[in-house]
């Protein structure tokens, strides 16, 4: 195990929340500021609400008799200061910001304006879709944003209150080429913490041996092994492991539980946010479902598979890209 008494610097200390301050946000908030805690990170959280339209003079005259004790803009800001507080009392350095216009448009020109690390956002829709997993907004981001965005899905959100945010990092790959920069920051964010990292590969439980036949999975653990130590020059403990499952996001979801993993890191291709029109893309399942947040790394849909080949696994092809 690594040194406690070192300190490694987390690659994500400049941290964004943005948030619509609706159902879900407090949970997404709490997990936000559990992170900025452990990675020692400055919060900007920034609240988009859509420009209201002008009513006409007989709705208006309606509306003036129900109209609440303080606008919605009031009630952000006080939501905001109250976030700021909160975060402020946990030693946090916290600044918020509060804007009208297209939410999509304006937290990508938020990202622009200042250097950003990590993007927090909060799922739009609970139980995931075909189309919009998280909504138009979250979707839009993810395609265009630079930088890695943590996302706090549905079951996340639920037991962010109880399911223990210190605990080690997954990282799942299919060895496309986009995994090596996921696993760059995998690995330095499970220095920077101190905890296990564990690199996994999902093959088809029909694969599994019954008859003591593990090469396969020896050859996969091998090629976990070697995309460890190409990318990481430290001794850090860390765990490669193929694991089996009928379903790969699933098996992602019950092997984050079973080591009570803490955060995952998943690579994605971008033409895999919008090119499956017929199901909800693996990835977006692995979030949606998942205990904790998952940090998700958008790269090129052009990048060649990446070659995870040694002396060892040098006849093996890498199986086809999953996280799609």
């Amino acid at each position: 195990m690594q040194d406690r008494s070192s300190k490694t610097p987390s690659p994500f200390r400049r941290v964004l929340l943005a948030t619509n301050l609706g159902e879900g946000s407090e949970e997404v908030l709490r997990a936000a500021l559990q992170f900025c805690q452990r990675s020692d990170a400055t919060l900007r959280i920034l609240h988009v609400s859509r420009p209201h339209a002008p009513l006409d003079q007989d709705k208006a005259e309606f509306a003036g008799f129900l109209a609440p004790p303080r606008s919605l803009d009031q009630q952000a800001s006080e939501l905001l200061r109250e976030a700021r507080e909160r975060a402020l009392s946990l030693g946090l350095h916290c600044i918020t910001r509060q804007e009208s216009g297209v939410p999509a448009e304006r937290i990508l020109k938020a990202l622009e304006a200042e250097e950003t690390d990590l993007l927090i956002l909060g799922t739009g829709e609970p139980h995931g879709s075909v189309r919009n997993a998280f909504g138009p907004t979250a979707e839009k981001v993810m395609l265009q944003a630079a930088c890695p965005i943590m996302t706090v899905g549905r079951v996340a959100a639920e037991t962010v209150q109880t399911y223990p945010s210190d605990g080690s990092v997954l990282f799942a790959t299919d060895f496309h080429s986009c995994t090596r920069q996921a696993i760059n920051h995998a690995i330095r964010y499970s220095r920077s913490i101190h905890q296990q990292l564990h690199c996994a590969h999902v093959l088809p439980r029909t694969l599994q041996s019954i008859h003591g036949d593990n090469t396969l999975a020896e050859l996969l653990t091998n090629a976990l092994k070697h995309l460890v130590t190409t990318n990481n020059t430290s001794d850090q403990d860390t765990i490669c492991k193929v694991i089996y499952g009928s379903e790969i996001s699933n098996a992602i979801v019950n092997y984050a539980r079973q080591i009570q993993a803490g955060i995952i890191f998943l690579g994605i291709r971008s033409d895999s946010i919008l090119s499956c029109q017929d199901r909800l893309p693996i990835a977006f399942r692995i979030i949606v479902e998942s205990p904790c947040p998952v940090v998700t790394i958008v790269c090129d849909s052009e990048a060649e598979p990446e070659n995870v080949t040694d002396s060892e696994v040098r006849n093996f092809e890498a199986p086809p890209s999953f996280l799609q």
